[in-house]
């Protein structure tokens, strides 16, 4: 009779104890993916903000004008339709894609 309550505590710790590793086990696993995840936005909000840059400067009419007056005819090229914005909008959704092809490349150029 004494040794009925003995064993049912000792099931119930060892219930705990494994419950216990279990969800430690999970979080951690969940902590890497965040850090993962965090590590992943922070390079693209880092190709975000040099397009939004590129694109200021380079939109600006002061600058294209410079950069037309100081071409010569046989160094002007046109661009390909692709190529043209009409809103910064499409311009950054085209940066974005770009940046996650290249991070999955680089990713996938480290598995091999």
């Amino acid at each position: 009779m004494f040794k009925k309550p003995i064993l049912l505590s000792l099931i119930i710790f060892l219930f705990f104890m494994s419950f216990t590793s279990f969800i430690k086990n999970k979080t951690r696993n969940l902590e890497k993916q965040i850090f993962k995840l965090e590590k992943e936005i922070s390079v693209l909000q880092k190709y975000l903000n040099d397009a939004e840059t590129d694109y200021t400067y380079l939109s600006s009419p002061e600058q294209l004008n410079n950069k037309l007056f100081n071409l010569n005819s046989e160094q002007y090229t046109t661009f390909e339709r692709e190529r043209l914005f009409l809103s910064i909008d499409e311009f950054l959704n085209y940066k974005v894609k770009e940046a996650k092809y290249h991070i999955k490349n680089k990713t996938y150029e480290k598995r091999k």
